[in-house]
Parts: C-alpha cells; structure tokens; sequence
C-alpha cells in the first residue's frame, strides 16, 4: 500500500471511530455489571472468544457502545454470532462499518435493529460476506 493510500485509509477510519459512540474499557465492564480491577484484561479476553467488538482509538481500548444490552446488562447475542460469522480478514472496524451503514434491506443501519431483528440482520450479513460467483 502506497503512503496516499495508507494516509486515505487511515483519514477514513478516524471519521469512523469519530462518528461512532465508544465507550473505554471500564466503562464497558460497568455496562456488562463486571467489577474488576483489570478492565482491560477483560475486554482483551472478551475479544480473543470473539464475543465483543473491541476498536483501538489513540492507542487505547475503545468499544462501540451499540452493542451493548444495557437493560441486561450484557452484549446482544447478535454480536456474537456475527463475530464468528465473520470472514477471519474483515476486521472490527470494517465490521463497525457494515453495522453502522444504511443498509437497503432495513432502511436504516443494522446497529440501530440490534436484538430487534437479529435473524434478518444475520442473513442480510451472510449475504454481505458471501463471495460474489457468477454462473
């Protein structure tokens, strides 16, 4: 990857994680009703089980609040099943991306549906990651 297209790509993940809702590790585990004196460790160990979205924001943890059930005090199920779903090079922030995305299927983005219309949101994904075949 050349430098301008390094630069791009980095100038298009700030705007991202800018428009996103994050919230830090700490404050994760207080959403998820965890008490821990290692917040990250938690969240780090969280993300290696692929049950929760962690980004990187200044070097520092950075979660997207939208998957978080905060009446349950958990992450929506969704999450989960869409992390191990996901093709091994998409990557959290790419993930985010699709989430966050109008998307025609749903006439909005699919995060805004989460634990609302998790089924056509798993299938709208798997049609998302299916490779493209012509006959």
């Amino acid at each position: 990857m050349s430098t301008t297209e390094q630069q791009r790509a980095e100038e298009v993940a700030g705007r991202l994680l800018a428009s996103l809702d994050l919230v830090d590790a700490a404050h994760a585990c207080a959403l998820l009703r965890i008490e821990t004196k290692d917040p990250e460790g938690v969240v780090q160990s969280l993300a290696r089980r692929n049950e929760i979205i962690v980004l990187t924001k200044h070097e520092a943890l950075a979660l997207p609040s939208f998957q978080f059930d905060i009446e349950e005090g958990r992450v929506f199920d969704i999450i989960h099943r869409i992390l191990r779903l996901r093709p091994s090079d998409m990557s959290d922030l790419r993930l985010c991306y699709w989430l966050n995305r109008a998307h025609a299927d749903f006439g909005c983005a699919p995060a805004t549906l989460l634990g609302k219309s998790d089924q056509s949101i798993v299938y709208a994904f798997m049609r998302n990651i299916e490779p493209s075949s012509h006959g």
